[in-house]
Formats: structure tokens, sequence, C-alpha cells
């Protein structure tokens, strides 16, 4: 069940925009920026699935994380090494990123399985249960509003990622391919 739901750097996957409108169709702030790419492209089994979003595939600490065969940065010698403090910094523009350092020492103090069952409960809607995105603004199933409990891409910076967040993707994809 939590199969590739975590991640190298310490997101939870589970609650990944892309991965959720993957799954479900369902478009947050997040995904409505990359509305210039198909749905199939934005399937994505996790970050340590062989489906990877082409974003993702394109992370150098994913990258680095398997050619030294560790599980999550942490377990590295060299954490927090500089590539680890960058996208930190990525916190700036993408408030879900701010969770990694947190999420990461988590994940080695209680375990995996302790850490799922707490993010599974974080991004679950608090009325009916059903999970949502980092992004999204209302519950799909029950419409609760999920300001408390999601983050929010607005006023210009929401017209900055419409424009980021596609060139980034295709150069992800161009460096893939």
């Amino acid at each position: 069940m939590t199969k590739h739901l975590d991640n190298y750097c310490g997101l939870y996957c589970g609650a990944c925009p892309v991965r959720v409108y993957g799954e479900t169709g369902r478009i947050d702030d997040f995904t409505a920026c990359l509305s210039s790419v198909s749905k199939e492209e934005l399937a994505c089994g996790g970050c340590k699935s062989d489906t990877a979003f082409a974003g993702c595939r394109a992370c150098p600490l994913r990258e680095c994380a398997i050619q030294k065969g560790v599980a999550h940065c942490i377990d590295c010698a060299e954490y927090p090494c500089r590539l680890f403090n960058q996208w930190k910094m990525a916190g700036k523009l993408l408030p879900h990123i701010n969770e990694i350092s947190v999420n990461i020492a988590a994940i080695k103090r209680t375990g995996i399985e302790t850490w799922f069952a707490l993010q599974k409960a974080r991004w679950s809607c608090p009325d009916c249960g059903t999970l949502f995105s980092w992004y999204a603004r209302t519950c799909s199933e029950c419409g609760r509003k999920l300001k408390k409990n999601a983050y929010r891409l607005k006023g210009l910076r929401r017209i900055l990622y419409r424009w980021m967040f596609p060139k980034i993707y295709r150069k992800a994809k161009l460096n893939r391919s």
C-alpha cells in the first residue's frame, strides 16, 4: 500500500499533485499550472518507482540516492549535502518542500511505516478521509475547505508558475529522453 509513496528527500508522494492528478484526474493549484502537459505525461508512480514523472526523474537528489544506494538522503554519510540544501531553498517557491528536513528526520526516528501513517492522516480530509494533494483547495469528495491543511500558490507566483512549470517539465523530459 505504501510502496513508492516516500521520496529520497523526505517528501510524501502520496500527496503529490502530479501523482494525485495522474490517478484521479483531480486538478489543484499546482497541476493547473501544468495544463499544457497531457494527463498521460502527468502519470507518476512515485519518486522511487520506474514510472516517475519526468520532472522527478530529472531530480539530482533522486539520481544521487539511486547511485549511492540509499533509501533516503539522511542515510547518506554526506547528509545534508549541497544538493539537499539547494533543494531545501526551493521551499521559497514551493512551500511543500519546506517539510523535507522534518520529514526525513521523522523517517529516521520513527521508521517508515509510522511516518507513512502520519502522512496519510495529515493529507486526508478531516471530515471524510479522502486523500488530497499538497495544493488542493477543497476536498474532492465532501467539499470541505482545506485552507488550514494544504498549501497555496497565489498571486504573481501562480502566474509565474503557469509559465515556468511547463518549461521546466519540457526541459526535464528532453534531458531524460
